[in-house]
This record gives C-alpha cells, sequence and structure tokens, in this order.
C-alpha cells in the first residue's frame, strides 16, 4: 500500500547481504539505526525515514523506542521545512488562530470535487483553506492548489493508510490544535458566518469528536464495487467502540500523537482494514480515547449528507 514498501525491502535485503546471512529483527533494528545516524542523519529523505521506520517497526518495543520515534519526528520536520515550506506555513498559520488544520481527504480521481470544497470551505473557515491529501509516489506538497501527496496508493482499500500517513505527518509538524478530518463532498451551507471563539471553543478539552456510529449492524459490503484490487469480499472486523463518522471528525494533537505512534511501531494495525473512520476509533479505544458524540456540521456550518456504511445513534 505504501510507495516506501519496496525500498524497505531494498535496505533490509542489503543489511543481510552486507552482513552474509539471515538477520534476525533485533539486528536489522539495530543496524537500520546505525547506518541512519552515521549516513542519513543530517540528510532528510526518504531513504532516512525510511530506515527509522524499519528500525520502529523491527523492535517496536525496543528501550529507545521513543528515542527513535523522537528522531523520526525531527527529520520529517526538517524534510518539510526543506521541501514544503508553503506547507509548514499554512500549519502556522492555523496554529496562529488557534484552529484544528482543516484536511481534505481525496484522490487523483475527485481533485475537482476536493478543489470546491476547499475553495467554499475557506470562507467559512476564517480565511485558511483546507489542504487537500492525495496518493502517490512521493512526498509532495503542490503549494498553489494546496495538494500535499503522500507516498501511498490512491486507490479505495488504501485509505486506511492515506489517513494514517496524514496523521504521522502532520503529528511531526506540531498540530497543536488537533486536526478536522474532511470528506471531498463536503458542502457549506448557506448561513451567517461562524465566531471564531466559539468554534474553537467547540473543540478545545475533547481529544476525538463527530457524529459517532455505534450500531453492530453496518453494511460490511460497503466497499464493494469500490477498490481497484482483489480484497475480501466482506469486512471480516469485529465492532469495538462507536466511532467517529468518516464524513466529518476532529482528533486533538494528544489523539494524533496516540496514533502517529501506535502505527509507526505497529503498522500491521491496518491489516484488514477497509474503512477509515472505523480503523480510526477503533485504534484509539484500545489507545484510552473514546469518541465524544457532537456533529462538527452543526459546529462549521457544513453538510455530508453522502449516504455511509454505518447507523448513526447519536450516542
Amino acid at each position: 500500500m505504501l510507495a516506501t514498501d519496496a525500498l524497505e525491502r531494498e535496505l533490509i535485503d542489503e543489511l543481510n547481504r552486507q552482513i552474509g546471512r539471515r538477520l534476525s529483527s533485533g539486528e536489522i533494528s539495530r543496524l537500520s539505526l546505525m547506518v541512519f545516524f552515521e549516513q542519513w542523519a543530517d540528510d532528510p529523505n526518504t531513504v532516512a525515514q525510511t530506515l527509522l521506520r524499519i528500525a520502529l517497526k523491527a523492535s517496536p518495543n525496543a528501550e529507545n523506542a521513543t528515542q527513535v520515534l523522537n528522531a523520526y519526528r525531527e527529520i520529517t520536520r526538517q524534510r518539510a521545512i526543506r521541501d514544503m515550506p508553503a506547507l509548514i506555513d499554512w500549519v502556522s498559520a492555523c496554529e496562529h488562530r488557534s484552529l484544528p488544520l482543516p484536511v481534505i481527504i481525496s484522490c487523483e480521481k475527485y481533485l475537482s470535487t476536493a478543489a470546491r470544497a476547499a475553495d467554499d470551505l475557506a470562507d467559512r473557515y476564517f480565511g485558511i483553506r483546507p489542504v487537500i491529501v492525495t496518493g502517490g509516489n512521493d512526498l509532495g506538497f503542490d503549494e498553489a492548489r494546496s495538494i500535499l501527496r503522500l507516498p501511498v496508493s490512491d486507490v479505495y482499500e488504501a485509505l486506511p493508510y492515506k489517513i494514517f500517513e496524514t496523521w504521522v505527518l502532520l503529528e511531526a509538524l506540531g498540530a497543536r490544535h488537533g486536526v478536522i478530518k474532511i470528506d471531498d463532498d463536503l458542502q457549506v451551507v448557506p448561513q451567517a458566518a461562524r465566531d471564531i471563539d466559539a468554534v474553537r471553543a467547540a473543540f478545545s478539552g475533547v481529544d476525538y469528536m463527530g457524529l459517532t456510529l455505534s450500531s453492530l449492524h453496518y453494511d460490511r459490503a460497503w466497499h464493494q464495487g469500490k477498490c481497484a484490487s482483489a480484497v475480501a469480499p466482506l469486512y471480516a472486523k469485529p465492532f469495538v467502540a462507536p466511532w467517529a463518522r468518516g464524513a466529518l471528525y476532529f482528533l486533538s494533537k494528544a489523539a494524533i500523537e496516540k496514533l502517529a505512534a501506535h502505527y509507526l511501531r505497529f503498522p500491521g494495525c491496518l491489516a484488514g482494514e477497509l474503512y477509515e473512520d472505523k480503523a480510526v476509533g477503533d485504534l484509539l479505544h484500545v489507545l484510552g480515547v473514546n469518541a465524544i458524540h457532537n456533529p462538527l456540521e452543526a459546529i462549521l456550518g457544513v453538510s455530508t449528507d453522502a449516504p455511509d456504511c454505518g447507523v448513526a445513534t447519536g450516542r
């Protein structure tokens, strides 16, 4: 699902070749860190990031895991500062207004729809235009169109990975006031302008918020006809806890930190996942964070009337 998967395999194969035998996971972790600090610590790029990811995945419970996570966060931030200064400016603009980062999750196929939603929401969201996230072959930011491309497949079934890669990047950049995840078919409802203090207050003191779904009987075939690859015809994971409907939800800085750290250490947490919103809710519940029912549509003055795979209960 990730464009860097091939690079990861190449790096591990090279380590095995250099040593002349199959390395244990602990050895892979230690050698990846050694190569990183000897050759790549001062060059923030894909290879450097991948070496740190390998170290975390190979030894997720190592004593130095927190230090490796910090190193990954820092080199990711340095790469963004060097290669995507406009994205850094956008994060700073949101922080200056004490507002969550507004992010529209989309794909190349629906970029025109996403752009219209971003344009419409910019006026409603106090002059801040949402960044549009799509998949691609490498990390990059199109400043003119506010499009953030992540190294992840752009197909429907890769959406959970696209979401978690978004959290990893934005967490590294700060996301001091959290993130609002927005579907690309959002519509602004004509009405009076929002009060910025009221909007700020709505997101204060909560970690995970949106229109909650808690039915045990959601549509397990929702993905049929949408996937580009052969996936299981029926979603096979159990109901864990209520989750916030994917069309529009909020995550605090603390929630994003938890998600990013867990995903970097245990990316297998997304194995078999097809529904990004449920994946976020399930993992946050395991990490001690539960969804609060408070639809953001009313807070922002927008509409997300698209159908979804769950049943809203409001509790």
